[in-house]
């Protein structure tokens, strides 16, 4: 029971981290000095080289060679990220939002047809209300931008994969998964490397930000997801990607960019009951 609940925490942690992401990336697109494509190689990069100096402090294996570690640095971190970070551009961020944490629902479908995970009643009920909290905690409404929302519903069912991916290296060191996935993840960007070699228009402050989503909603979080569902197993763990959505209302508000109203507490309420839910269900 004690590593289940460290299992719990550690969703809860890299949840809480990724809600700080979209504050982040909007400083950094205010400040106008950086595409997508910049801030997803080198928030990459920096957070390997960050893991693979705790990797080799920890004497733990650094790359895995294997099938399941390659394609999930293709599916979580090449794809995932330029997806998700290109659709943006072409939809609304209420949109991506609710699209983006749909992907609990991937993973509970991918893990039942591959008779990993038993899909109960009770979790479907947990994810819906999680995503039914994540509309309300987004406004309540949504506007259709078909290619912006294939495109970050792409993003999605990457991350998806990459969740059902780390449950297949359970029981290999958290640390050697997310550096092999990295590692394979920044191999992948290098078709494209030519589009940021050349004069790089990243400011001094737009490096901060970079810094900060390389570090904290990257490389820790990363290590603290996968750690999860090694844990706890994929359907629990993803379900508190719920958290991120709301962390970013509560700071959005806390910043002066949003107003706090009714809704956003209900739906704050809905994440929570949703979370709580399939955590009590006899998942695997």
């Amino acid at each position: 029971m004690r590593f289940m609940n460290r299992g719990y925490i550690l969703a809860a942690g890299a949840g809480v981290a990724w809600g700080t992401i979209p504050l982040a990336v909007k400083q950094i697109y205010s400040i106008g000095s950086a595409s997508p494509l910049e801030i997803s190689f080198f928030r990459f990069l920096i957070a390997f080289v960050i893991i693979v100096f705790v990797t080799k402090m920890k004497k733990e294996p650094l790359i895995l060679v294997s099938k399941s570690s390659v394609l999930m640095g293709f599916w979580g971190i090449f794809w995932m990220s330029l997806i998700s970070f290109y659709g943006m551009q072409y939809t609304t961020a209420v949109n991506a939002t609710i699209l983006f944490n749909s992907n609990p629902l991937f993973v509970a479908v991918m893990a039942t047809v591959l008779k990993w995970e038993k899909f109960t009643r009770s979790a479907v009920i947990g994810i819906l209300l999680g995503i039914t909290g994540v509309v309300l905690v987004s406004g309540f409404t949504m506007d259709i931008h078909l290619w912006g929302d294939v495109l970050v519903l792409a993003g999605a069912f990457g991350w998806a994969v990459y969740t059902l991916l780390s449950y297949t290296m359970r029981g290999s060191s958290s640390l050697s998964v997310t550096t092999s996935s990295l590692f394979w993840g920044l191999l992948w960007f290098t078709p494209f490397m030519w589009r940021i070699s050349g004069d790089s228009t990243v400011t001094g402050e737009a490096w901060l930000w970079i810094l900060y989503i390389a570090i904290i909603p990257t490389a820790a979080a990363f290590v603290c997801y996968v750690k999860a569902v090694d844990t706890i197993g994929s359907t629990r763990a993803s379900v508190f990607q719920y958290l991120a959505p709301a962390v970013a209302v509560i700071l959005s508000f806390g910043f002066g960019l949003e107003k706090v109203s009714l809704y956003h507490i209900i739906g704050i309420i809905f994440i929570v009951l949703g979370i709580e839910l399939t955590r009590r269900t006899k998942i695997l």
